[in-house]
């Protein structure tokens, strides 16, 4: 920790610790939230320091990142993290996952896979589809992304230029049918304007 905050919270008129207590919603959470960022700050890896990163080129800080995630994913396996009830394996159902994240306190690059891919499997996909895709993304075996928008159009959604055909399976399409994604053009490139 920073000295100069060390020296102003020692100056505190009041107990720090049951403030701390009470922004984490009690003792046993503050416990936990820092038990967990040990995991992080205390790891033999090495692989979560951050002291470098504003140096690093951008592909040597990706693949670092990228690094972070595996690293991440086998402490969260490794000390249960994920079979929580309810979390079905998925370490990003866990109440513990967004507390690691902010104790790794940099980003992930596969942060769209939990963030917006997953979830739109499972609130668009029917109960069989849920069934093949779901396990594949709780185990990392596919990463998905989310393509924002195409490159020339932005939020103009009027002027996108992609065409989604479904081919049905009576038509040639794959068993239970296939979609025919169409972009004709550069503009029509589908863009994420983050990591």
């Amino acid at each position: 920790m920073n000295d100069d905050l060390k020296a102003e919270r020692s100056r505190a008129t009041f107990d720090t610790e049951l403030v701390t207590a009470l922004l984490d919603g009690g003792k046993e959470k503050t416990a936990r939230r820092r038990q967990l960022e040990a995991l992080i700050a205390k790891d033999p890896t090495g692989i979560f320091s951050n002291e470098d990163n504003a140096y690093l080129h951008r592909k040597d800080r990706h693949v670092r990142a990228l690094a972070k995630h595996v690293r991440l994913v086998e402490l969260c396996r490794a000390h249960g993290i994920g079979s929580e009830p309810g979390a079905d394996g998925d370490i990003t159902l866990s109440p513990d996952f967004p507390t690691l994240l902010a104790a790794v306190a940099d980003d992930i690059p596969t942060a769209l896979h939990w963030v917006m891919f997953t979830p739109n499997i499972r609130s668009l996909c029917d109960d069989e589809q849920q069934a093949k895709w779901l396990p594949l993304c709780r185990d990392w075996k596919m990463i998905g992304c989310y393509a924002q928008t195409e490159l020339g159009h932005g939020s103009n959604i009027r002027a996108l230029e992609t065409t989604a055909m479904f081919l049905p399976e009576s038509q040639g399409g794959d068993a239970g049918g296939s979609w025919i994604i169409n972009s004709p053009t550069l503009t029509a490139s589908k863009f994420w304007p983050g990591t």
